[in-house]
């Protein structure tokens, strides 16, 4: 992003940093017994608008595949691993393609329907797999290896996409 970004900062009753981007700048939440102009806050600032590249303009983006095509994903990868996610839900995310919860919850990125259609699947069935193994461990790894044999190569090339 260019330096002109509006950058706001919220105090929260929080222990991290975060950042969003919305669409007229970017959010910084900070803990409350932090100070707005503390060097670790400017730092996190810093270096979080250099990972937030800018994103091409929505009518130059186009989905490879709808929502409805994605859940459809989930539900055939859910099967053939076994698991029963509690609820899976899309929203818009600034800096993760997915995430798990210890409850069982799948929240998915909705960018990844831009994404080439072996990647969105990549980051589906990783996210299952964590509801066998909730970490990034050498069983996890091993499963994902037996579900997905070439998810080392989807994952790096997932890399070079930004959510």
């Amino acid at each position: 992003m260019k330096n002109t970004t509006q950058i706001k900062i919220r105090r929260q009753n929080r222990k991290s940093l975060m950042m969003k981007r919305t669409s007229s700048g970017v959010i910084v939440f900070i803990p409350r017994w932090l100070a707005k102009d503390d060097p670790q806050v400017q730092a996190f600032i810093a270096e979080g608008l250099q990972k937030l590249a800018p994103l091409p303009p929505l009518q130059q983006r186009v989905p490879q595949i709808t929502t409805e095509q994605l859940l459809a994903m989930v539900d055939v990868w859910a099967l053939k691993i076994g698991v029963q996610p509690t609820r899976v839900r899309l929203r818009a995310m600034t800096s993760r393609w997915g995430s798990c919860s210890s409850k069982g919850n799948i929240n998915l990125n909705r960018s990844l329907c831009f994404l080439p259609t072996r990647l969105a699947e990549y980051v589906v069935c990783h996210e299952l797999v964590h509801l066998r193994v909730f970490n990034h461990s050498k069983a996890f790894k091993d499963m994902m290896t037996l579900y997905m044999p070439d998810w080392k190569i989807r994952e790096r090339e997932l890399r070079n996409h930004r959510p």
